[in-house]
Parts: C-alpha cells; sequence; structure tokens
C-alpha cells in the first residue's frame, strides 16, 4: 500500500486575495445626489423629440415630455375607440385624478401628496392642517 492514501490530507492554501470591505450605507446626501442625476437624466430624455403625435397634417415628431402631456389631457378629457372584438364603440370617461393633476399643475399649485388615507392633500393643506392641530394641541395642553 501507499503511504499517500493514508496520511490525511493537507487543508487548502489560504485565499491570497484581498477581501474588500462591505459597502457603506448610503446617507442622505448620496440619496440627494441621486435624485438630482436621475432628475437631470429625466428632464434631457423629456426633451428627445422621438415620440410622434397625429397631427392635422398627419404624424408630427414632438419631444416626450409633449406626447405624454398629450396622453394626460387625452386621458382628462375621455376618447372614444372602436373595440375589434364587438365591433362597437368604447367610450372612456374622462378621468377626474388627471383632471385635477392637469388644473394643479396649470396653476402652479404643488403635486397632492400620497399615502396615510388622506390622499389629494397638497402640501400647504398638509402643513396648515399639522399648524392648526398643534396650536389645538397646545391650547388644550396635550403638548405630548
Amino acid at each position: 500500500m501507499s503511504e499517500n492514501k493514508d496520511r490525511p490530507k493537507l487543508p487548502p492554501k489560504p485565499d491570497k486575495r484581498i477581501i474588500p470591505s462591505p459597502p457603506k450605507a448610503p446617507t442622505i446626501g448620496d440619496k440627494v445626489r441621486a435624485g438630482q442625476l436621475l432628475s437631470s437624466y429625466l428632464r434631457r430624455i423629456a426633451q428627445e423629440e422621438t415620440e410622434f403625435v397625429a397631427g392635422p397634417d398627419g404624424d408630427v415628431m414632438v419631444s416626450k415630455a409633449e406626447a405624454l402631456a398629450r396622453l394626460m389631457f387625452k386621458l382628462a378629457l375621455g376618447w372614444e375607440e372602436d373595440d375589434v372584438k364587438t365591433g362597437k364603440k368604447k367610450i372612456h370617461n374622462p378621468s377626474a385624478g388627471m383632471i385635477t393633476l392637469i388644473w394643479d399643475r396649470i396653476e402652479g399649485r404643488s403635486v397632492p401628496l400620497v399615502g396615510g388615507g388622506k390622499e389629494g392633500r397638497t402640501l400647504p393643506t398638509k402643513v396648515s392642517e399639522e399648524s392648526k392641530n398643534r396650536l389645538n394641541r397646545m391650547a388644550t395642553g396635550d403638548n405630548v
């Protein structure tokens, strides 16, 4: 019998690579910078004239932002389309949420906040409500 078969195996040699330290958690500044970068790229892409919309003289090439605005107006105003399956016209009713969003944008109001069961509150309304609640708590002595 051979001596190599009876001897225990040697442990594997240690890996000579350096293990990198784990990545650091993103800070608030990192998140703000990432948001700014994303917004700048979205603005650049929105200005690209690559979308076709139906115009009076045929299809016209417009920017992505204009095509999106036209789609928003289409949803806000409602539209009719031919249903391929039934052959009848299908009527899409106007979207109240889209009407509100467009109207607020045209008037320069802030976009409504979402969440907490109080959907549709604008930022000024929320600040006003919070101020009123805080004053009421101060008046009643419930400053908890």
